[in-house]
């Protein structure tokens, strides 16, 4: 089994669209645990569901098991756990470890060949928890110098969490999304990016493709449509590069 977290402390980064369509394309694969750590709820929505008032994904920090949260998706191969609404993590008190314990004690290998975790924008409890258990990380990024900011700072904490806790540091990818090669910013972003942590960490960018904004309206990722847009295309590469790299 593979876990998978997209994460950036910015927002509007196409974050939860990312963790949305890679879980589904990687559904096509295997069987596949979508993680809603967001309480926003966005990726909930993304796969035709919603958040629960209290048996989301949340709950494990009260107790529950992960698998009481499962719900099914619009995909059989995809299992969702959806956020919990209204969970603050700022009332609660040590929630180390407790992802990780859940997949250990609940032999999450055995039922899944991969794990997508979509997470807040913040740097809390709830990102260190899925840095916990993840094998590779995924930064979408939109290419302008706040952009650009952003994805330092989130390969900074990556590491830093890595090294204060002892861990091996996962597998770290930059996903340049809602790009438009042909405006100058967007080109000298992804440049500078590729400079400051090398073309390595590098996927193939995500064009601009409207289906991908609308998509939540409907509750179906648009790699589940049957017209092979631009988005369709770009997210469909993206994995194949991903799982060279896992």
């Amino acid at each position: 089994m593979k876990t998978i977290v997209v994460s950036n402390r910015k927002g509007g980064s196409a974050k939860t669209t990312t963790a949305v369509n890679l879980a589904c394309e990687l559904a096509k694969r295997g069987s596949v645990l979508l993680i809603d750590f967001d309480t926003q709820a966005h990726a909930s929505m993304g796969v035709g569901s919603s958040s629960s008032l209290d048996n989301g994904v949340h709950s494990i920090f009260f107790g529950k098991t992960l698998c009481e949260t499962f719900v099914p998706t619009v995909f059989d191969q995809l299992t969702l756990s959806p956020a919990t609404e209204f969970f603050d993590v700022y009332e609660n008190g040590d929630l180390r470890g407790t992802l990780k314990n859940r997949f250990a004690n609940e032999m999450l290998h055995e039922f899944f060949d991969y794990v997508v975790i979509d997470t807040p924008p913040t740097f809390d409890a709830l990102l260190k928890n899925a840095l916990e258990v993840a094998d590779a990380v995924v930064i979408p990024f939109v290419p302008h110098h706040l952009g650009v900011v952003a994805v330092g700072q989130m390969v900074r904490a990556i590491y830093q969490h890595a090294s204060n806790n002892y861990q091996s540091t996962p597998n770290v990818g930059i996903l340049p999304v809602m790009v438009n090669l042909h405006i100058p910013e967007h080109r000298d972003a992804i440049a500078k990016v590729k400079v400051q942590f090398g073309e390595e960490k590098f996927f193939s960018p995500i064009g601009i493709d409207v289906k991908l904004s609308n998509q939540f309206e409907g509750g179906n990722p648009i790699i589940d449509n049957a017209d092979r847009s631009r988005g369709i295309k770009d997210y469909h590469r993206f994995v194949e590069e991903l799982l060279q790299r896992i």
